[in-house]
């Protein structure tokens, strides 16, 4: 089965950037929990936009199940510089996890502002399950994709503390 993975970006409003300090150590594990029963309920493909966040870390966290289990990262690029103003870190490993995916698919060669969207109606037009970490809330152009689509949303909250 497969799963997309979106984030409403609650993580990318937490004032320590260091994700060695607290509380990343505690998110990662929470999204390495979540993306690890999913597997084991048969969830062995998963698609992400690879912004920096949540979807980053779940790349990474997939990258290294795949180590050892059959599960397959598919990611989808917004617009070819997604990632040209980050620090060269987070860059790196960006690149790192796109040469470690199952497949890389550009969408826009330009940014737009419905670029993300799209990707977002993409990966839900291909997934039995859509995962948001963060609180709910109102993404109108998600639910009509979801209905239309047969797929099933779910939410979770990440806990910062």
């Amino acid at each position: 089965m497969i799963c997309a993975i979106m984030s409403n970006g609650d993580e990318l409003s937490l004032k320590n950037k260091n994700e060695k300090d607290k509380p990343y150590p505690l998110i990662k594990l929470q999204i390495r929990n979540v993306i690890w029963e999913l597997y084991c309920n048969g969830y062995d493909e998963f698609y992400l936009n690879c912004e920096y966040g949540v979807q980053l870390w779940s790349a990474e966290i997939i990258c290294a199940f795949k180590l050892y289990n059959s599960i397959k990262l598919h990611i989808l690029i917004p617009y070819e510089e997604q990632a040209v103003n980050w620090c060269e870190e987070y860059r790196d490993r960006y690149y790192k996890v796109h040469l470690n995916a199952d497949n890389v698919c550009l969408i826009n060669t330009h940014y737009h502002y419905k670029c993300y969207a799209e990707v977002d109606e993409i990966m839900i037009s291909k997934s039995d399950l859509l995962l948001v970490f963060g609180e709910k809330n109102n993404k109108s152009y998600l639910s009509e994709h979801i209905v239309k689509n047969n797929v099933q949303m779910i939410y979770y909250k990440l806990d910062f503390d």
